[in-house]
Formats: C-alpha cells, sequence, structure tokens
C-alpha cells in the first residue's frame, strides 16, 4: 500500500526509473516481500479492476481517437467516499441569511422540480413529488418540489381534497417540513384501501421515476465541466492538449477550491472540445434513462444518480466556443448577447451606449436554429451567404463547420457531375445523405438538457478581472509613467502593509522588470494596492486614479464568499461595475470597442443572481489542476498520450477512494479498506497535504501562541501596557495580581492568526465594536482568559475626500488611546494602508537586501511614515471584506455612481471616440498608401536590379564564350605555323 501511495501523489510524480531505483534500495536495505517491478504493476492492475476504473476509448465523428475517465464512475465514488459523501446537498435551498453557494442562488430553481432530486427518504419509505402524502394531521398533501428552507427540508405542497365525484387538487401551495409528512403515496393508499379516482387531470401515480430507482434512493447530480487547452511540456515549447475536468457542485463551494475534488475527465492533443463534449454527453444522457448504481456512505444504502449540467467554467475564448461563438474578433463579441455591430454603429451614441449595458441575450435554440441554417445554406455549394450570416449572428460552430465543409465540395461536385440537376433537387439529396450520417451535427452542448450555453458560461473573474480588467489598468499606467514615477512607485510598492492582505510578499522591483509578463497573483496584488501609491506621479494622467480606484473596490465584491442580501450586492455590484466602464471610457473610449472583457462586466449581475458569488465561478483550482496534468503527460511516452494520461489520473482517483475510506463492491457487500489504511491520510499531513486534501481548521477563539519561556519573562501587572489601558469588567475573571506571558499571536473569531501589529476588530463587552491595532497579547498564569491590548483607533464619520474610504484616527481624551479587550473578543483582521498622501511621506528609509539568508551592504529604499495617526481602511483589500462591510457603517460602504446620466456621458465619449477614431484610420490608411508605395517602389527598382543582372549576366555569358573561342583560334593559328 505504501508504495502504491509513493506511486499516486498528485504533485510528486514518479517516473519508471524513479520507482524501480526505490525497488532496489528497499531491497538493498534488507526489506523482506519487496515486490518487482512488473509484480507490482500487476498488483496495481487488479486493484484498479477491483475499486477503481479503466478509462473508456472513443472515435469523434471527425476520426480523432481519445480516452475519457467515465463521469459515471467519478460521480459514484463521490457517494462512496465518507469524506464526500456527508457534504453532498441535494436540493434548491431559500436563505435569509448570507447567500453562499448555487444551490441557494437561482440556477438550480430554473430546472423543472423533475429535474432535480424528485424524492426524499426516511428510514424505508421514499417521498416523492407529485404524489399523494399524508401529514402527520391526517391532511392529504401532494408535493410538488423539495425545497430547504434556511436549512429545513420542505415540500411544496398542494392539497388532496375528497368529493363525491372524486379528489380534487388545490391550487394553493405552501411550503409544509418533511418532519410533517408522515406517509408515502404506498401507505396511503394501503389505509384508504382503493386507489385514488380523480375528478381532475392528476399526475401519474406512483411517479415513474420510481420504476428509474427500482427502490433505490434515486438523486440528482450537479457536475459543471471545464474545458481548455493546455500545454503538456513544463519547457517553454508548447504542446497542445485539450483538457477536460470536472467537479461535483452538490459540495460546498469552499470544498470545490481544493484539488481533491477535481476530476479529470479526459485529454487529447487531438480531438477538439466539441469532440470530446459529445462522449461526456453521452455518459451524461444515458443517465437519464440508466441512472448509476452506487452506495451511498453516509446513509449506508445503494442508490442512483442522474446527471445533469448547470454551468460550463472557462476561460472567455473557450466559453464562445462552448457557445457555438465567434468569439472577441467578431462585430457580435459577446457569446451571451447581441451586443455589438460594425465600426458605424459601435461608434455612434446608440451603439456606444449599448456596450455598457446587457443586450438582447442569445438563447440555445436560437443559436441551433441558426447552425441549421448555416448547414442547410452549406447544400447548395455557396460559402458567401453561410459567412455573411456568421458575420450578421456572430454564430459558428466548429462541429457545423466540419460538415459545412464537406457538404459544399460535396454540392460542387455533385454540380459538375449532373450539370441539369436543380440546386434545389442537390440540397434535397444532399439533406437525406446529411440525415444518414451518424454523429453531432452541430455543437453537442446545445442538445443537454436543461444546458444553455449562452447562458450558463459565467463570467470568470480571474481571467476576465485579473487578467483583464487589472491588466489593462496596468499597461495603461506603466505606459504613461517616466522613469523617475516608475522608480518611486516601486519604492511605494515594496513599502505596503500587507497584513491583512491576501497577498504574497512583494517583489516590486520583480514586478517592473518583467511589467509585461505579470500573472495572476501579481494582478491580485495590484488590484489591492496600487491605488494607494499613485498621488504625485507627475506623468500619469489624471483620468487614471477614478479608474484605478474604481478597478479597486469591485474587487473585494467579487471575490466575496457570500451575498449578505442578494438585492442590495446586485445593486453594489451594478454601480461599481459602471463606475469602472465609465472611467475606462474617461481614459480610451475605443477600449470597449476592442476588448470583449470589459462588456462582459454588466453580465456578472445577472450570473450572481443565477449562480451565487462570482467567486463560485473561479477557474484558479482548475488552472491549478494544470500541474499535475503536466507531471503525468511528462511522464508518458507519448506514443497514446490520451490513454497514458487518463489511467494515471484513474490511479490516482482509485488511492485517493481507498484511502479515504471510500467503499467498493466485492461480490454483493460493500467493503472499505482497514483502520490502519484509513489512519494514513487522517493522521499524516504530508499525505493529505500531497493529495490536495486540506483538513479542516480547528481553531478557538482567543486562543494564544505564547513566545518561547527562555526569552519572555514573566510578567507582572504593573508590567504590562494593559494595566493602564482602559478595560471593563470582562476582566474580573483575571485578577491583576495574578502573573502574564506575552503572546506572538492569538486567533480571532474568524479564524486568522493576529499578530503584534495587525489591524483588529473587536467588541467590547457591550458588544461595542472596536478598531485598533494589536499591541500586547497576554495569557494569564491560570491559562484562563487572555487579553488582547490595542491601540485605539476611531472611524471618521465621512469618507476619504482622494480615496472614497473610511478613515482611521485617534481618540482626542488620552485616557482612550489603548483599549483591553477579552482575546475571545477578536473578530477579525483586516487591512489598514497609511495615509502617505496627507502626510507626505518621503523615500528616506533603507533596508539591508537578503541574500542567501544573509543580510547584504546593499540597501533598498523605503517610504519613511511622517506620522503615525493618519490611516485609511483599505476597502480594496480582499481578505475579510464581508466582514469588514458588515461592521461598518451602511454610509460607509455603499457605492456612489459616478456619472448619475450615464447615457448623456457615453454620448459625450461617443463623439470624442469618433474624432479619435477617424484620425486613427487616416493614420493607417496613410501608413498602408505609404507601404504600397514603397513596395511599388521596391518593385520598380527590383525590375531595374533583375533587368541590369540579366544584362550582366548575358555580358559575361558573352565574354565567357569569347574567352572559350580564343584559344582555339590561337592553336590553330600555331598549328598553321
Amino acid at each position: 500500500m505504501l508504495l502504491d501511495i509513493v506511486d499516486n501523489l498528485p504533485r510528486l510524480r514518479l517516473s519508471s526509473s524513479h520507482f524501480k531505483i526505490i525497488l532496489w534500495l528497499l531491497k538493498e536495505c534488507g526489506v523482506r516481500n519487496i515486490p518487482s517491478y512488473y509484480s507490482f504493476r500487476k498488483m496495481q492492475a487488479s486493484l484498479r479492476n477491483l475499486c477503481g476504473s479503466t478509462p473508456q476509448a472513443y472515435t469523434s465523428t471527425v476520426g480523432n481517437r481519445f480516452f475519457v475517465n467515465d463521469v459515471r464512475d467519478s460521480v459514484a465514488r463521490d457517494f462512496a467516499n465518507p469524506e464526500v459523501a456527508k457534504h453532498l446537498n441535494f436540493y434548491p435551498e431559500e436563505t435569509t441569511g448570507p447567500v453562499s453557494e448555487v444551490w441557494q442562488a437561482q440556477r438550480w430553481k430554473e430546472f423543472k422540480p423533475s429535474e432535480l432530486t424528485p424524492m426524499f427518504s426516511r428510514g424505508l419509505r421514499q417521498f416523492y413529488i407529485d404524489e399523494v402524502a399524508e401529514l402527520d394531521t391526517g391532511e392529504k398533501v401532494m408535493p410538488l418540489a423539495w425545497v430547504k428552507y434556511d436549512g429545513v427540508l420542505c415540500g411544496e405542497c398542494v392539497e388532496v381534497i375528497p368529493s363525491v365525484t372524486g379528489w380534487h387538487i388545490g391550487t394553493e401551495c405552501r411550503s409544509v417540513p418533511t418532519s410533517r409528512i408522515a406517509y408515502n403515496y404506498f401507505d396511503v393508499v394501503e389505509r384508504i384501501g382503493d386507489k385514488f379516482i380523480w375528478a381532475v387531470e392528476a399526475p401519474q401515480m406512483p411517479n415513474l421515476l420510481r420504476d428509474l430507482a427500482e427502490g433505490d434512493d434515486l438523486y440528482v447530480v450537479m457536475i459543471p465541466l471545464w474545458a481548455d487547452d493546455v500545454s503538456g511540456n513544463k519547457s517553454k515549447q508548447y504542446n497542445k492538449h485539450i483538457n477536460m475536468y470536472m467537479v461535483n457542485s452538490n459540495l460546498p463551494g469552499q470544498l470545490l477550491q481544493q484539488e481533491y475534488f477535481v476530476r479529470f475527465v479526459s485529454t487529447s492533443p487531438n480531438a477538439t472540445s466539441p469532440e470530446q463534449f459529445s462522449a461526456i454527453k453521452a455518459q451524461i444522457q444515458s443517465t437519464h434513462t440508466k441512472p448509476i448504481r452506487c452506495f451511498n456512505a453516509e446513509t449506508q444504502r445503494n442508490c442512483c444518480v442522474i446527471l445533469r449540467v448547470p454551468s460550463l467554467p472557462a476561460d472567455n475564448p473557450q466559453q464562445s466556443e462552448e457557445a457555438s461563438h465567434l468569439g472577441g474578433n467578431a462585430n457580435l463579441k459577446c457569446r451571451r448577447c447581441m451586443v455589438g455591430g460594425c465600426h458605424e454603429h459601435t461608434e455612434s451614441d446608440e451603439g456606444y451606449h449599448a456596450l455598457h449595458l446587457v443586450g438582447i441575450a442569445r438563447t440555445a435554440a436560437e443559436t441551433k436554429k441558426t447552425l441549421l441554417e448555416q448547414l442547410d445554406l452549406a447544400m447548395y455549394g455557396v460559402k458567401a451567404p453561410i459567412e455573411k450570416l456568421q458575420t450578421a449572428t456572430g454564430v459558428k460552430d466548429k462541429v457545423a463547420q466540419y460538415w459545412i465543409d464537406i457538404l459544399i465540395d460535396r454540392a460542387r461536385n455533385l454540380k459538375a457531375e449532373s450539370p441539369g440537376k436543380t440546386d434545389e433537387v442537390i440540397a434535397n439529396e444532399l439533406r437525406v445523405w446529411l440525415e444518414e450520417q451518424p454523429g453531432d451535427k452541430v455543437n453537442p452542448l446545445l442538445d443537454i438538457e436543461g444546458l444553455d450555453p449562452n447562458r450558463d458560461t459565467p463570467v470568470e473573474i480571474l481571467h476576465t478581472i485579473l487578467l483583464g480588467i487589472v491588466k489593462y489598468v496596468w499597461h495603461m499606467l506603466y505606459t504613461s509613467w517616466s522613469t523617475q514615477d516608475q522608480d518611486l512607485f516601486v519604492i511605494r510598492l515594496q513599502s505596503t502593509d500587507l497584513d491583512g492582505l491576501t497577498s504574497p510578499p512583494i517583489r516590486a522591483a520583480y514586478m517592473i522588470q518583467y511589467k509585461n509578463n505579470l500573472i495572476g497573483k501579481h494582478f491580485k496584488t495590484l488590484m489591492q494596492t496600487m491605488v494607494f501609491h499613485m498621488h504625485g506621479l507627475v506623468t500619469v494622467p489624471p483620468e487614471m486614479f477614478p479608474l484605478v480606484k474604481s478597478v479597486s473596490v469591485l474587487g473585494p465584491l467579487l471575490w466575496a464568499g457570500e451575498m449578505d442580501d442578494t438585492k442590495q450586492y446586485t445593486e453594489d455590484l451594478t454601480i461599481l461595475t459602471a463606475n469602472v466602464l465609465d472611467t475606462f471610457g474617461d481614459n480610451d473610449p475605443a477600449r470597449i470597442i476592442n476588448k470583449m472583457k470589459l462588456h462582459l462586466l454588466p453580465h456578472l449581475v445577472e450570473d450572481a443572481v443565477r449562480f451565487g458569488p462570482p467567486i463560485r465561478n473561479s477557474t484558479e483550482v482548475f488552472e491549478g489542476f494544470n500541474a499535475i496534468f503536466r507531471l503525468c503527460s511528462v511522464l508518458s511516452n507519448h506514443q497514446a498520450p490520451s490513454r497514458d494520461i487518463a489511467m494515471k489520473f484513474a490511479s490516482m482517483d482509485r488511492l485517493r477512494h481507498v484511502l479515504s475510506g471510500g467503499y467498493w463492491k466485492e461480490g454483493d457487500t460493500w467493503v472499505c479498506a482497514g483502520s490502519n489504511v484509513l489512519a494514513v491520510l487522517k493522521s499524516k499531513p504530508i499525505i493529505q497535504r500531497h493529495l490536495g486534501w486540506v483538513s479542516p481548521k480547528k481553531t478557538v477563539p482567543g486562543q494564544i501562541r505564547l513566545e518561547a519561556k527562555k526569552k519572555s519573562p514573566v510578567l507582572q501587572w504593573a508590567e504590562t501596557q494593559a494595566s493602564s489601558s482602559n478595560f471593563t469588567d470582562i476582566f474580573e475573571l483575571a485578577p491583576v495580581a495574578s502573573k502574564w506571558y506575552s503572546g506572538i499571536s492569538l486567533f480571532a473569531q474568524s479564524g486568522d492568526a493576529c499578530k503584534k501589529g495587525s489591524w483588529i476588530c473587536a467588541h467590547d463587552a457591550s458588544k461595542n465594536i472596536l478598531f485598533g491595532r494589536l499591541l500586547e497579547i497576554l495569557s494569564p498564569e491560570s491559562g484562563v482568559m487572555g487579553i488582547a491590548v490595542l491601540e485605539h483607533f476611531m472611524i471618521s464619520e465621512r469618507l476619504h475626500p482622494n480615496f472614497d474610504m473610511p478613515v482611521l484616527h485617534r481618540p482626542d481624551a488620552a485616557e482612550n488611546q489603548h483599549v483591553s479587550v477579552a482575546a475571545s473578543a477578536v473578530l477579525f483582521r483586516f487591512s489598514a494602508q497609511h495615509d502617505c498622501r496627507i502626510a507626505n511621506c518621503q523615500p528616506t528609509a533603507s533596508k539591508a537586501i537578503v541574500q542567501e539568508r544573509s543580510e547584504t551592504s546593499r540597501t533598498i529604499s523605503l517610504l519613511e511614515h511622517a506620522d503615525d495617526s493618519h490611516f485609511i481602511i483599505n476597502m480594496a483589500a480582499l481578505h475579510n471584506a464581508t466582514l469588514l462591510r458588515r461592521v461598518l457603517p451602511r454610509a460607509l460602504t455603499v457605492p456612489r455612481q459616478l456619472y448619475p446620466d450615464r447615457k448623456a456621458h457615453h454620448t459625450e465619449r461617443a463623439a470624442t471616440l469618433r474624432i479619435s477614431q477617424l484620425t486613427k484610420r487616416a493614420r493607417t490608411q496613410e501608413k498602408r498608401r505609404n507601404t504600397l508605395a514603397q513596395k511599388a517602389a521596391q518593385g520598380r527598382v527590383a525590375e531595374e536590379l533583375d533587368l541590369e543582372r540579366s544584362e550582366t549576366e548575358s555580358e559575361d555569358e558573352g565574354e565567357a564564350a569569347d574567352q572559350n573561342k580564343r584559344p582555339v583560334t590561337q592553336k590553330r593559328k600555331r598549328t598553321r605555323q
């Protein structure tokens, strides 16, 4: 088992040579019963047959061959895995609290009740929708849907009423907790002694889905499918593979950010994503008539599972392909709506304004209709009408295009072979021929029930915000500043206080040196910090600061894991995205025409309502999972890469399942690994880390980490900062005469580790909210209750005039400078930045550069803060942004529209745009004319050179001929003599 673990660690892949060396080493060390390399592989194959799965081979319509790890097996393992099954949720939820999961948003509620989990079970009884049930009061009802209300499962029921003519179904729907539903349909029929005779039309009873389940519990699982092109090499040489991954979105979103819950589906260097989607679609649709049969580790019962696809997370080009859209280079650039057009339209007042709003929505039905129309046009053998239709609609599909090219060629050949046939006769023949061909004729995603690729491709914040919006801002910034401004920005950025930010240590010099090659983590840092470092940059246009500020405050809303109030959240998001677009227009009006990612911002509002917090649609976990794929690809011999990689991932999934206590079937019994095997994952953090498992943090609010006793002497009460601070009666539990130990950090209620110097929010004994900087952490000798001493700061009633963020200032009264609270009363940590703008801080400080873990004589310049009293709460920080907004007054966090009359502002910017675009086109035309003239001149020169060269060559040939003749003549003369 241990050798199997070593061979299947996702991020520590071993080649065959490495593994053979390990086996040799074990034998040399005298370890007994070491298998040979080949017997070990044979053992793994037997384990795969016992409790794993084997990749399935598929051949696409185009003829490409690839292998797929069956999504049905992956979901079955989720149910049989006790570490996963206990977290599964099967029902949409209405909540009065924060919305944090996709099932609490609207997307699941868009499915028909029969397309969601149609039953719940209690003991051996199963209660289905569209069947009569009886409440504990004797009242008969018919559940139409199952919905959770604040975690309590309820049935949306209508009353079933008896009458002389038969049973009637009421019209008023009410929510009934399932705890009150006592008897299911079969119980009711047995109790009344006869079948129901209906006076009105009623659903068929018992529910037909019971036959599908065959007596087992029946569940519906949502599986978002991710696809992208990924290099199979670790080097810079690109080795394109199209990869498919999936997750089980019945799990909480927080878990889905762990690699442990990502499942590899397929890869191929040859097959496109539509070809692979076609194979996956067949697996998913098969569960609608033949559900997955598996074991539920949570209920310890057999169950059946139906699969559905709720969304398609990916980057923007891939999502456009999945939606059968031309992409960002089309006139109609948006895959979600019909906004855009030719430049005459987009530069007009109405057209330019429309780019800042959500347009008429595209639908899968309309997209499919357009593709079928393109196929029909192809049967006439003319390409131009098809291209015209594609340009007019923005709809183009790889699968359809494959058939379009074939149909055009066949139509032309048929016309050439039979000139007497009319175009319509040939088209009818091709319609019959196309119908007889196997495989998909259009995008297979358009035929998945309940999925609309145009609507269900939510905006992805990694590529759209960090690698899009923030990247554009960064480029506009660094291309506008001078060398002096750049040097000053580097010093300020390096001096940033990172406490309370979700950022790695800043390497400002590196970021400037490689400013064209930054990645997501760098842009995330810039988004949270650069707004504080722009003042006094002389060469940066003044319009840049409002743009940077608007982008910075948008970030925390998008990275928030919860929406406290969906209505308020969407209103705030609407204003913030509008401000970003409008400030972009102030700097570069043409940017929204050229960059589709800007137009996608208004679609974030709809996505938040349908899918929940935008962070749930982030693909960062999939991008990180690509590293595992590359390790598997590098170790493949590349003769059958799709098969080799799929086989390795299947082996890793099998090991993860066994170590997690997952069940598999031996004969008629479901079994799992023994306790010693299960202890490997439970008790070995190194194995957890390598398998991508993040065990839940168990922190106790107020728990203090003490300094080493040798370094920290015991303190008397009078020696502490707390003794001279204001404190409440909460400290009566800790007598002032006791001995105290100094702490390094403490855990807040949010789970944050707060160190000395951290900015924290806490509450006093009266539950009043306090803000301050952590000055001292004390733990009494008895260990009963720790104390946190704060440098107390007050929140100003008005926002900062430049940053529009809350301002921190020291209290006026000297006795309120320091406040002590219970360590358990610390709520969370947040980010605050010094107001260097008002204090005019200068780069007069320095710090030694550390190289090879040692300080060198070289130094870097840093800002030296002119005071210690002026601070700004960083509302651009991502960490604890939701918690911070909960405790701050709404007046200090509500966003403000920069341009209340946006249409008038857009009209003004459109006028500027038309002038700049006219000038730009004139320059382009002039440049083109000059280029053509140069080429023409070069052509004339080339002709003259060719003519001269040919004349020279002719002369050379003539001279050579003369020279060849001359010796002969001289010889003849000599002969005559």
